[in-house]
């Protein structure tokens, strides 16, 4: 047992021998002399407050990289790899500096008006939200494009411009005549003569007497511009008389004639 045990220490021993004559030879038994010696000065000159100092930071420096590695920031460290490659890491802390210096530079009457704004932009947004504003949205673009929405406030403009021109007389008579109009129209509708009126100017567009009395009046007028004047005289109107056209149009005033008279006796 004691031959083995020897023997094990020799082996022990030569193999200490060539890992120290290894370092003699690389030059690393001088390098830890060195790292010894600088370790030895360092621990001599730190006091205990500095010894204390240091156990704290590598105590927090232990629980920093606990913390990291429960965090999983690891995942993180290709974006941010990219953030600072192209540049946006930079730019991020230039904004944070800037919103940095904007928020020093406000007072507090500042921050209370733009917490205030931001409040009232809150409520405003909510408003908008629940009044379903958004299905007006495109009506609205379709005033914008066709133009619509710029006579509207040409319109509004004008009416504003006119309520400002008109005096307490003008408005009273103007309120007048609009309650004369609106009683008179409710008498229309109570009596029936307002259906009356719808059925005939309807008759009339069906029969398309309006249209053709415009026609007509449009026709004379350019006919009676380009006409010879009238002879005159006895002659000139017998010779006027003589016409068909003529007689058919006495005609038909005859018969409207007769017509209205009919209407007007059975009343």
């Amino acid at each position: 047992m004691a031959a083995v045990m020897a023997e094990t220490s020799q082996d022990e021993l030569q193999r200490a021998q060539d890992a120290l004559v290894h370092l003699v030879q690389n030059g690393d038994l001088e390098r830890i002399v060195h790292l010894a010696r600088l370790s030895g000065a360092a621990a001599d000159s730190m006091s205990d407050e500095m010894v204390g100092r240091l156990a704290g930071l590598a105590s927090d420096g232990l629980d920093l990289v606990d913390q990291v590695t429960r965090s999983q920031v690891a995942r993180a460290l290709p974006a941010i790899s990219s953030l600072v490659g192209n540049g946006d890491l930079e730019r991020i802390v230039q904004l944070a500096r800037l919103s940095g210096a904007a928020a020093d530079s406000m007072s507090d009457e500042m921050v209370g008006r733009l917490a205030g704004l931001a409040s009232d932009g809150m409520d405003l947004l909510d408003r908008v939200n629940r009044s379903q504003v958004v299905n007006a949205l495109p009506a609205i673009s379709a005033l914008v494009e066709n133009g619509d929405l710029e006579r509207i406030v040409h319109l509004a403009r004008m009416a504003g411009a006119a309520g400002d021109s008109m005096s307490d007389e003008m408005v009273s008579r103007l309120a007048s005549l609009a309650t004369d109009a609106m009683c008179l129209l409710d008498r229309a509708t109570r009596t029936g003569v307002m259906d009356r009126l719808l059925g005939v100017a309807e008759k009339m567009d069906q029969d398309h007497i309006l249209t053709d009395f415009l026609h007509c009046l449009s026709g004379a007028t350019e006919e009676a511009a380009s006409a010879p004047a009238p002879k005159g005289g006895i002659g000139g109107l017998w010779e006027m008389m003589k016409k068909p056209e003529t007689q058919q149009t006495i005609q038909f005033l005859m018969l409207v004639g007769k017509h209205f008279r009919s209407c007007r006796l059975k009343h």
